[in-house]
Formats: structure tokens, sequence, C-alpha cells
């Protein structure tokens, strides 16, 4: 199962950057982020190359960092595919919690991370009905 960093931050200038130097001299290459903010706090999700290096380092600068089991799926990259992969999901009665996704290479194909409730049921449903789980080694070697 592949692993997401969660930073909680203070909105304010010069956090993102913080972050990503520390991330950055520790000499992990980040995959895919997504920020969800309001006017006084975020959380900062990453995917990177070696989460668990990651997470030690943020810790040992003293962030407030958790790690999180995530669903990773290769899709085609093309119109419909989430769609095809959120109605598998609701179909097993999955709850998706977080989602965002990413461009793999011209090959037409993008990985979608999810944070669902039931990874387990997430997982078999999808390989079921066809779809590639990516599994934490290949995903950090993308």
């Amino acid at each position: 199962m592949a692993k997401q960093i969660n930073v909680f931050l203070e909105n304010r200038p010069g956090k993102l950057e913080q972050i990503t130097g520390v991330l950055a001299d520790a000499a992990v290459n980040i995959l895919a982020l997504k920020i969800t903010s309001d006017e006084q706090y975020g959380i900062f999700q990453l995917l990177m190359d070696d989460p668990e290096r990651g997470f030690r380092a943020l810790q040992q600068a003293g962030m407030t960092a958790s790690l999180t089991d995530v669903v990773a799926v290769e899709v085609q990259n093309t119109p419909g595919s989430l769609h095809s992969v959120l109605k598998v999901l609701r179909e097993a009665n999955v709850n998706i919690e977080d989602c965002y996704g990413f461009v793999v290479d011209t090959e037409k194909r993008a990985i979608i991370v999810l944070d669902v409730t039931d990874r387990a049921t997430a997982k078999r449903v999808l390989e079921e009905q066809g779809y590639r789980i990516i599994g934490s080694s290949e995903l950090y070697s993308l």
C-alpha cells in the first residue's frame, strides 16, 4: 500500500517553503501534492519517492506530520476515467475521504490517489473490475 504524508501547518507566508526545504535537504523527491487550507491552518498532502525518510526529516524539524495509507490506482488519462473508478467504489459502498491525481507520462496514463474508509475493499473491487493498483515500490519510482 502506498503512503501519503500529511503535514499540518499555519497558513502564512513561508511555511510551504520551510517544508519543501526540509524535504529537499533530505533528498526526498515530491511526486504529487495537494494543499487544503482555511484562513488559519492548512494540510499539505504529499506523495514522495521515500515517504519514511521524508516523514522522519519533517519530524526531526519539529513539524506536525503523519503517514497515511492510500490506494493508488492506474487509469487511462481520458475523459470519464475518474468517474468510472468512483462508480465502482460507490457500488461497493466505499466512502472517499480524499482524492487527487497526476499524469504519469505521455502514454496517457494517470494515477488516482484515494484515501478511503475501507482500503481492502477498495483494492479488491477495483482489481475485480480490471484496474491496476500501483504498489508502493512502483509508485515511488515514477
